[in-house]
């Protein structure tokens, strides 16, 4: 692409010239009334060329362009639930019922406050480079999301390296009152798990915001390379450490942190490839610029366009953070990150009702979840399409509004899919998980209600990714709140009448259902965040360049960084 348009600015310059010589003598007055109007026309065309990207950008979304966008990106996040499946079916298949039950709980205490920074970390250095992107083709500094995504990086490693710390000091009495007294022998494989799974925190979050650069951009193949390619290693290893050395559940653990720390390394080498490219396109445009000889090649404004395809680049050594960064940070991962924590305290309390009951329940519960999280990706892939595609649309309520009902229909033909299918898996093959026979019981009295909170799961995220386009966080983080408790009001409810291990899943579903109907209300409402345009948040936020032009980090934001199409975990 970047060849290309340098190829162009070379075709365009010949041309000027064969111009000229035909014209001969009369390059005068003439010449210079020609200069002048070819100055004009530049301007013209610039404003034209802005036009078209404002017309690119509010173009109207059809189901196909968001089916065709939501489909590749579930790939993206693909990564951790399927290491998690591999952890799952592996253990359950060589270590038996014991370390099948540790996993669950050991996934709680390391995945979930993984789930949390990197959810917060990726959506925030999504937005922020979009942002950079955006104000860079209306003039602003050129370098500014390389200088965002070292920030991102530098804190996320640091507030990762730290929560490692605390959360390793204090894991043996948070998973002993986690387990409860009656399973105190789940406790040793608990714990081996999650200490391994921690030790790979950093690498995980690093990879996380890695790859939302690249998303940010429109570029899912880097990540989906990497993303591969690890996941074949996981199994490779979990199959060598697990059921070759006789590692057991530790085994499963260090496979699948060996397989983020390779991840990360893969995604961090992409991104600093990316300066030399970069500064090798950079050089030769200013040898074309010193070769032109007419206004015809735009130093100035091919270099922005360069500069806009492709993911940023990370320089060693990273450049000092923005002083309003963390403000920036704070501004859009505060709201996110508020939403998660909710999510992570209600789906902990889920799994901790089935793990009280008996090692057995816990067992059917983990595969349940694991299946769970494993298709749930779907419902972050609508998501994000509605955060591609929505921003462009705010402000014009009848256009946003049909949009929002296609981004909802699509949610509900995809999460029909995904019901059946998430269904079907445990069903017809219990044995990739476990061999018990009472654990297989206990899957299969709850796989109709896993299946039914899949289904609410998927279109209640597509509204919820309506409300993050219109950055109406607050009011996402206040609903959940009592939604939450009323499920929890629920969950306990249905356990203490014999429910088992389909009480937990009865309780999702209803959580996902309520969410739905408060977010489509809101949606609907007169004071429908639909209905404020993105020109007005940015004019009610001048004092704040952060959070108004966050607003912009959805399609708009991307819209000319690339041709490539382009998911955060539920």
């Amino acid at each position: 692409t970047m060849i290309s348009m340098i190829s162009r600015c070379e075709r365009e310059r010949g041309r000027d010239e064969d111009e000229r010589e035909e014209t001969g003598g009369n390059c005068g007055n003439a010449g210079r009334r020609g200069t002048t109007r070819g100055t004009r026309d530049d301007d013209s065309s610039d404003d034209s060329s802005d036009s078209d990207d404002d017309d690119d950008a509010t173009k109207e979304a059809s189901v196909k362009d968001l089916m065709r966008f939501t489909l590749p990106t579930m790939a993206i996040w693909l990564c951790d639930p399927l290491l998690s499946l591999v952890d799952t079916s592996v253990v359950g298949l060589s270590s038996g019922t014991l370390e099948l039950a540790a996993i669950a709980p050991g996934s709680v205490y390391a995945g979930y406050p993984f789930y949390l920074l990197a959810t917060g970390f990726a959506v925030a250095t999504t937005s922020m480079v979009g942002q950079d992107r955006l104000l860079a083709r209306r003039g602003g500094a050129e370098d500014e999301d390389e200088r965002t995504v070292a920030s991102a990086i530098m804190t996320a490693s640091g507030v990762a390296a730290i929560s490692a710390v605390l959360l390793i000091a204090a894991h043996e009495p948070a998973l002993a009152r986690y387990v409860g007294s009656a399973n105190v022998a789940l406790l040793p494989y608990a714990s081996a798990y999650s200490v391994i799974r921690i030790l790979a925190l950093p690498a995980g979050i690093i990879s996380a915001v890695a790859q939302s650069a690249f998303l940010a951009v429109r570029d899912p193949w880097t990540p989906l390379k990497a993303v591969t390619l690890t996941t074949v290693l996981n199994l490779v290893l979990d199959l060598w450490f697990v059921t070759g050395l006789g590692w057991g559940i530790a085994g499963a653990a260090w496979a699948t942190s060996a397989s983020q720390v390779i991840t990360m390394a893969l995604l961090i080498r992409a991104l600093v490839r990316r300066g030399p490219q970069i500064d090798k396109v950079k050089e030769m445009l200013r040898e074309a610029k010193e070769r032109a000889k007419t206004s015809a090649f735009s130093s100035t404004k091919e270099s922005r366009a360069v500069r806009n395809v492709g993911a940023p680049a990370l320089r060693l050594p990273f450049k000092k953070p923005r002083n309003d960064y963390l403000e920036r940070l704070k501004s859009v991962a505060g709201p996110v990150m508020m939403v998660a924590l909710i999510k992570c305290i209600f789906v902990g309390a889920i799994v901790r009702s089935a793990t009280a009951i008996s090692p057995e329940a816990s067992a059917a519960n983990g595969v349940l979840f694991t299946v769970y999280f494993f298709f749930a990706v779907v419902g972050e892939g609508v998501s994000q399409a509605a955060q591609a595609f929505l921003p462009p649309q705010l402000g014009n309520f009848e256009k946003a509004s049909k949009l929002a009902f296609n981004i909802m229909l699509v949610g509900v033909v995809i999460g029909g899919f995904n019901a059946a299918t998430s269904g079907l898996v445990p069903s017809l093959f219990p044995q990739m998980f476990t061999k018990s026979a009472p654990v297989i019981d206990l899957m299969n009295q709850a796989i109709p209600f896993m299946a039914l909170a899949l289904f609410a799961h998927t279109g209640s995220m597509a509204s919820e990714g309506c409300l993050l386009a219109a950055r109406d966080g607050v009011f996402m983080s206040l609903s959940y709140v009592p939604n939450a408790a009323l499920s929890c009001v629920t969950l306990s409810i249905l356990s203490a009448n014999g429910f088992g291990v389909r009480a937990s899943w009865i309780a999702l579903f209803q959580f996902h259902c309520v969410r739905l109907v408060i977010n489509a209300v809101r949606l609907r409402a007169a004071n429908s965040p639909l209905r404020k345009s993105l020109s007005a948040v940015a004019d009610a936020s001048k004092t704040d360049l952060a959070a108004a032009a966050d607003n912009f980090a959805g399609l708009e934001g991307i819209a000319d960084v690339g041709q490539t199409p382009t998911p955060t975990t539920s």
